[in-house]
């Protein structure tokens, strides 16, 4: 497993350290003068680093705000989204309908913008949205002429916003757009919304769609002398009069030119635009209109985007511009940490990797979280590393789709994607996962015995290929509980409740705790339903043919929705029936959830033509290397599947590892084909197929009612 915290490497960074303690003093200049400078920009950097940290814990709250109340604006949709989060409730859906409501016309080129600049930033194409050209009806806008000034100015963003077609003989290209802009700059530097009095709204709104095309004749002088208006024009208290909304729009403005709104030209006793914007925090999250105000919604749409902006300034990038990567994404993701005897945690919050979601929900938890030197995790509520004398600590794995990943890079480093599960544990070299938990019957009924199966994945350091490679095996000796009762699994992963339990709702927990050790497996739960007597059975017409044997197994599978039955007017499930190897090779995609895997390719047998129901399946199959054809050109589709053959496609689904040492031995093993061999004793060994009176009659052809049962106990 993938360990958080290595002593090897802690000692290391120690050592390190303990050099640069000890000689550091010899390796700088010496004089009181060097001192200083050197102490002066210390602080420097460490205030700077300061500041990005609150600009950015103010992002991110006011971001998560936002998303849980729900987006109520395009341009609060623009500002979570320039943040890195994934706006929820389907946005661009709701704004593609308001479009075609609106027959895509509207009276303001602002409109048609900031449309335009939110379609983008949700990933959507303006040039063809809700069946119109945004772009078009910007760069052919007749009514843009004798407009006020932030017509032209945000005209200008939303066609800068991303690569578009614009003809050379628009009516409205970018040159035309600039030009216009420029000529309206009044003489002291500033600009306005009409008229001759500069305010800093306009004048920064301004700097923002010039810093495209600062290399253009005349806008980088245009551009410099709005900057310093805008210097000249900051109050004694750092700001531009009471207005939050004008600090905002400063720092837009400026970071998207490339200026620093927190440097030294935009300090005022001691404030800077920056953290002046930051005394505008509304209590409860937000931005209010003035300083001690209530929560504003257009102050906090507002602040978010002068934020995000100065934040991507920091990274050379600038608000409103699609054409280059976007942040980091941040997504909401779930966590558990469980510790070596019992859960400490279960939380969710909105991160980018893991180690952001573990730092936020044991923070609001007060769980506390050390951390050595590169972010490794060394202790959790107390708990730290080496519980049990040996290398056993803090380890994490992602849950995605359903399938286990098993991380190759520290947490920091992991990128989270949205329903990500993480599962942090305390364990040691011998601690494993719970990879699956079938029961022989989907909804056990009342008083009625059933059986649990837990099988377990580690995964295992492979020298050759220099991977950890994943080993699946039964869960033996760990512990199933439900409804009160414990039951230890056998070898095979198997815990009988011999006595069934009363009908209602459960909590089924797989634990596997030591009192000197470090865990067997991570506490595992999932919800358990046991129905009434005489509800869970399926009514098959056939069933009195079904072996008894095979009972519970197909009644699952038919519930779980992994097989059918075979008539659509009397519900039969023909359990004596063979299945085919195109039947076969369905289910397992169906039971591995492949099922809709793309088709790289046509399947190349000249047996499984296109049109038959099997093609794609076929095809996925012989993709994903579960299956081979009976020679190089055909498949035998309509073919029956030996018991060794259903083996070593099994083997192939679930990517075992048939070369580990096996357990179990057949008294017909000479029967068993040499290519199937390995399989057939890897699955035995994994309690997935089974002999009879110690033989695997390896030849003997596939009934539906034994698919059934294979089919339940795959992980």
């Amino acid at each position: 497993m993938k360990k958080l915290y290595s002593a090897k490497s802690y000692l290391l960074g120690l050592a390190l350290l303990l050099v640069i303690t000890t000689f550091g003093a010899s390796l700088g200049p010496a004089g009181q003068a060097s001192a200083e400078t050197a102490g002066t920009a210390a602080t420097q950097a460490t205030a700077a680093s300061s500041l990005h940290e609150s600009v950015a814990s103010a992002v991110y709250g006011t971001a998560e705000l936002i998303l849980k109340n729900g987006a109520a604006s395009d341009w609060q949709a623009i500002g979570v989204t320039a943040a890195g989060y994934q706006v929820q409730g389907g946005y661009l859906a709701k704004l593609e309908a308001d479009v075609k409501a609106a027959k895509g016309t509207y009276s303001r080129a602002t409109d048609y913008a900031r449309i335009t600049l939110a379609v983008k930033a949700l990933g959507g194409d303006p040039e063809k949205f809700a069946g119109y050209n945004l772009i078009e009806k910007l760069y052919s806008n007749d009514k843009l002429s004798g407009q006020t000034l932030n017509q032209y100015v945000y005209t200008l963003l939303a066609l800068d916003s991303g690569s578009y077609s614009i003809p050379d003989n628009a009516k409205w290209t970018k040159a035309k757009l600039v030009a216009e802009i420029l000529a309206k700059q009044n003489k002291d530097g500033g600009f306005a919304l009409t008229g001759s009095t500069s305010d800093p709204d306009m004048t920064a709104m301004v700097l923002n769609a010039l810093a495209g095309h600062k290399a253009e004749t005349g806008v980088k002088a245009a551009g410099d002398r709005a900057v310093a208006w805008l210097a000249a024009a900051q109050d004694a208290n750092g700001g531009y009069g009471a207005s939050s909304e004008s600090v905002a729009q400063a720092i837009i403005g400026l970071s998207a030119y490339g200026v620093d709104a927190a440097g030294a030209d935009f300090t005022k006793n001691k404030v800077n635009l920056v953290s002046k914007l930051l005394s505008f925090a509304a209590t409860g999250g937000g931005f209010a209109h003035t300083v001690g105000g209530a929560y504003d919604a257009i102050a906090t749409e507002q602040g978010l985007q002068a934020l995000d902006a100065y934040l991507l300034f920091g990274a050379g990038g600038k608000l409103y511009d699609f054409s280059k990567p976007a942040a980091a994404l941040r997504t909401l993701a779930q966590v558990t940490i469980e510790g070596p005897a019992a859960t400490l945690l279960q939380g969710e919050a909105y991160a980018g990797n893991v180690l952001e979601v573990l730092e936020k929900t044991t923070a609001a938890k007060n769980l506390k979280l050390v951390k050595a030197t590169g972010n490794y995790v060394t202790e959790i509520g107390g708990i730290a590393g080496g519980q049990f004398g040996g290398w056993d600590g803090w380890m994490y794995i992602v849950s995605r789709g359903g399938q286990w990943i098993y991380p190759s890079v520290a947490m920091s480093d992991f990128t989270l994607e949205k329903g990500d599960r993480v599962l942090v544990y305390y364990g040691g070299d011998a601690t494993q996962v719970v990879d699956a938990v079938k029961l022989s019957a989907a909804k056990p009924v009342s008083g009625k015995a059933f059986t649990v199966t837990v099988t377990q994945k580690q995964w295992i350091w492979n020298n050759a290929t220099f991977t950890s490679d994943p080993v699946t095996s039964p869960a033996a000796g760990v512990q199933v509980t439900a409804g009160g009762k414990t039951v230890t699994t056998d070898v095979y992963g198997a815990a009988n409740f011999a006595s069934g339990l009363p009908t209602g709702q459960y909590t089924l927990t797989v634990s596997g705790y030591s009192k000197d050790n470090a865990p067997k497996v991570v506490r595992y739960t999932q919800p358990l339903t046991i129905a009434a007597s005489g509800t869970a059975a399926a009514a098959f017409a056939d069933a009195k043919q079904i072996s008894a044997w095979a009972a519970d197994s197909v009644q699952a599978a038919y519930e779980q929705k992994l097989m059918e039955g075979v008539s659509g007017k009397t519900l039969l499930f023909a359990p004596k029936q063979n299945i085919t190897r195109a039947q076969f090779a369905a289910l397992l995609l169906r039971v591995t959830g492949q099922e809709s895997a793309a088709v790289a390719a046509a399947p190349g047998f000249s047996d499984v033509k296109a049109g038959a129901w099997y093609y794609e399946t076929v095809a996925q199959a012989k993709a994903l290397g579960i299956i081979s054809g009976v020679t190089a050109t055909t498949f035998n589709p309509n073919g029956v599947i030996t018991r060794e053959d259903m083996a070593v496609m099994i083997a192939r689904a679930l990517k075992l590892n048939t070369a580990a040492g096996h357990t179990l031995s057949f008294s017909d093993d000479k029967q068993i084909s040499a290519y199937a061999l390995a399989a057939v004793r890897t699955v035995a060994d994994l309690g997935i197929m089974s002999g009879s009176n110690g033989a695997f009659a390896p030849k003997q052809v596939v009934t539906r009612e034994m698919a059934a049962v294979v089919a339940v106990r795959l992980p």
